[in-house]
């Protein structure tokens, strides 16, 4: 009995459980013909997506006359000349400062406007919430190139004009549209009754959207967080233009103007492009899935 008893536990354990023949099985299965195809797809494409950055890296540790003699050349020596030359002889630090204040700046003041705007047109809007909620849109529909003069223009008549927060100021607006859709779609989710509970323990709109609401959007928040620092970082248009000479500009401006009519500084270039590109893909892989969630929460929400 204590042997048929064993026998059945041991059976039990191993239910479920694939045999080494089955997993051997597995590991040597042949790809066909079609996964075949596919893997030498993606490995062009992987090659071709990843030669510009590669290219870039190691033009990094050639010298100007390296590059000039032979553009398609590998590096003699692995030094880190270019990287201390671009911080000492140019304003890429300061460069790197105001990006940074940028990016800090906007999504700082987009966190504390703009669910709080999706958050009263959603619930406390009424008639005029529709309204607004149109007004909103209308800002993706307009492109930035036929509101550009009229802003340049209205910032230099107040003073603002080269300033970080011109630069800021128009990020906000830009993105604000973009926010309110996306706040929009996941705030209709919320189950109202649990503002209702909050309101009859007494505590006001702001207080329950602070308390109650506001963590509750988590999830988006992160996701608009994440997909707005990557494009404030690597915005180049908006600080070409609100921006003049007198200022060290953003990164991918202070690198723009190290191209010249006649000479180009391309190792400090490539240098810079390979510090621009740092931060931008470590947040992407770090959070690939809050940004990928960020693209469809929307859809899935509205």
């Amino acid at each position: 009995m204590t042997e048929t008893m064993a026998q059945i536990v041991m059976a039990a354990e191993n239910t479920g459980k694939p045999s080494r023949s089955s997993r051997a099985a597995r590991e040597k299965k042949k790809w066909t013909i079609g996964e075949i195809v596919v893997m030498a797809v993606l490995a062009v494409l992987v090659v071709i997506v990843a030669s510009p950055v590669i290219y870039a890296l190691l033009n990094s540790f050639r010298s100007y006359a390296e590059i000039t003699k032979d553009p398609m050349g590998l590096p003699t020596t692995f030094t880190f000349d270019n990287y201390v030359a671009l911080f000492q002889q140019t304003a890429f630090p300061e460069a790197v400062l105001n990006t940074l204040i940028i990016t800090v700046g906007t999504v700082v003041m987009l966190v504390l406007i703009v669910p709080m705007a999706a958050y009263g047109i959603e619930r406390v809007g009424g008639r005029t919430s529709r309204f607004l909620y149109v007004l909103f849109i209308a800002g993706l529909m307009i492109p930035f190139q036929v509101r550009m003069i009229p802003l340049v223009q209205g910032f230099d008549d107040v003073g603002l004009y080269s300033t970080l927060l011109s630069v800021i100021l128009v990020h906000l607006g830009g993105a604000a549209s973009f926010g309110i859709l996306l706040y929009c779609s996941f705030i209709k989710g919320i189950p109202i009754e649990v503002e209702e509970a909050a309101h009859v323990d007494g505590a006001g709109r702001l207080r329950t959207f602070w308390l109650i609401v506001f963590p509750m959007l988590l999830p988006v928040t992160s996701a608009f967080v994440i997909i707005q620092s990557l494009g404030l970082w690597n915005d180049f248009f908006i600080p070409l233009v609100f921006l003049d000479s007198s200022s060290a500009g953003t990164i991918n401006v202070a690198i723009n103007r190290m191209v010249g009519l006649l000479t180009s500084q391309w190792q400090l270039i490539y240098t810079g492009a390979i510090l621009a590109i740092i931060p931008s893909v470590a947040i992407f892989a770090g959070f690939q899935r809050y940004f990928i969630k960020g693209m469809s929460v929307g859809a899935v929400k509205g």
